[in-house]
């Protein structure tokens, strides 16, 4: 009998398979292009390697956005995440050794008088005194506890992954932020311009009032008109402020002024893009990475899991010194003694509640495994969305510039006309009106289409 029982435990040592499948990844259909109405043939596509240097091209910009990097209070949390999740998976690598602990202690025994000891000259006052090594480890003949290692690796690396999904969203508010002021002082010049033009038609208006060629009410409407038209700078001003208030915190300072040296007109990204699907897409953006690491930490937990419902090889052994009397404690070898054990432990009353938790285990990593598809297919989404209206933009500014150039030489037009009075002050106030709202509308479409730049950057997983 007891060749039978080491026969079998020696087939389980060198012929068990490891608990739980080794991870692959879920095949995932990508399309060949982002965007077919530009696509090119090229497959890959080097945007999402640049640095934020070299996308932006603004030493303004990239220096804000540095700053961000080195301040920004969200970033130092998803850092100090990954120094937690670091040791952590050092704690599981540890369970792999033996486990070994040191006991000295010293106790007396005084029996009663009435006590068999008593009773048989044996002495009432016994001494013991103990000084061992302890020593337990669990043969991990199942790959449990490398399948708990697997998954502890997988959750230090998802934590990289949000670290860079955080440094990733971070470029691009810092970036998107810098747009919008870069808008606004363009606008708040637009706006500048049409309070001069409008205080100078109202000062004509009064000069041809004088000479009897206008009416009172033109005067008041062309009044009017100017005043309105002031009302429009405390709005964008505070805009402004409010924006460089949000800037500022991204950068982890308080409110203050930000230093732009340049207009929006000047700003210019890389723009020279394939819209191709990069080789490695699925390993360039973050939030499909730590959906697929949530997938591997998933994974190897369901083997874990499976592995609790299979018999535990524990050894363990003990040894040091032993002696009823202090003097002869540590007398060698006459106090040495030594101990080793061996056995199996196989769960019986609990199992139903382990099968459920590997049931779970594996419901668990099926949700994770449709999670990381779901994730594959809304990076694509993302970025055909900013390549869609990075195109569509483009074609809509061309015309809008042309739209803009007519509006201002209309003005212009009507202006000089209205100087000859050979222009009612209707024309004018409409022409003003129309060349107003349209260059502010193309400070916002140029604003657009370099926040679609930047989408398309963020959306390609750009670091």
């Amino acid at each position: 009998m007891r060749k039978v029982v080491y026969i079998v435990i020696g087939s389980m040592l060198f012929t068990a398979c490891k608990v739980g499948e080794n991870y692959e990844r879920p095949s995932v259909e990508t399309p060949k292009q982002f965007y077919s109405e530009t696509a090119s043939d090229t497959i890959a596509n080097d945007l999402a390697q640049l640095g934020y240097e070299q996308f932006f091209r603004n030493e303004e910009l990239t220096g804000l956005i540095t700053t961000a990097l080195e301040r920004n209070t969200d970033l130092q949390l998803a850092v100090k995440n990954i120094e937690q999740t670091k040791l952590l998976f050092t704690q599981s690598k540890m369970a792999l050794l033996p486990q070994l602990s040191m006991n000295v202690g010293a106790n007396r025994t005084e029996s009663s008088k009435n006590s068999y000891l008593a009773a048989n000259d044996a002495g009432r006052i016994n001494d013991d005194f103990n000084a061992r090594l302890d020593l337990s480890w669990e043969a991990d003949i199942w790959g449990k506890i490398r399948r708990e290692k697997e998954a502890a690796l997988a959750t230090l690396m998802q934590t990289e992954e949000v670290k860079r999904a955080v440094q990733n969203r971070l470029i691009a508010e810092v970036a998107t932020s810098y747009i919008n002021l870069l808008m606004l002082d363009e606008q708040l010049k637009i706006a500048k311009e049409g309070i001069v033009l409008r205080e100078n038609t109202y000062s004509l208006t009064k000069k041809m009032f004088e000479v009897g060629n206008e009416t009172i009410v033109a005067v008041q409407q062309a009044e009017a008109q100017w005043l309105e038209s002031k009302e429009l700078l405390p709005q964008i001003e505070q805009e402004i402020a409010l924006q460089e208030s949000g800037l500022n915190l991204l950068l982890n300072k308080y409110p203050q002024a930000i230093s732009r040296s340049v207009t929006i007109g000047d700003l210019n990204f890389i723009t020279d893009l394939n819209t191709g699907v990069p080789a490695d897409f699925l390993s360039n953006r973050p939030d499909v990475q730590i959906a697929e690491y949530a997938l591997k930490a998933a994974n190897a937990k369901a083997g874990a899991a499976q592995g609790q419902m299979y018999p535990s090889l524990v050894i363990s052994a003990q040894g040091g010194f032993n002696a009823f009397e202090a003097s002869n404690w540590f007398s060698a070898p006459a106090s040495l003694f030594g101990m080793v054990a061996g056995g199996l432990t196989q769960p019986l009353f609990n199992q139903k509640k382990l099968r459920t938790a590997y049931e779970i285990a594996v419901i668990e990593r099926d949700k994770a495994g449709i999670d990381f598809k779901n994730k594959v297919v809304v990076g694509f989404t993302d970025v055909h969305n900013a390549l869609v209206k990075i195109d569509k933009i483009s074609q809509k500014e061309e015309v809008m510039q042309k739209r803009v150039d007519i509006l201002n030489t209309s003005l212009s037009s009507t202006k000089f006309m209205f100087e000859m009075d050979k222009a009612s002050y209707l024309e004018v106030v409409n022409a003003q009106g129309l060349a107003l709202q349209g260059n502010l509308n193309f400070a916002e479409l140029k604003r657009d289409y370099l926040a679609s730049l930047v989408d398309l950057y963020r959306a390609l997983g750009g670091h």
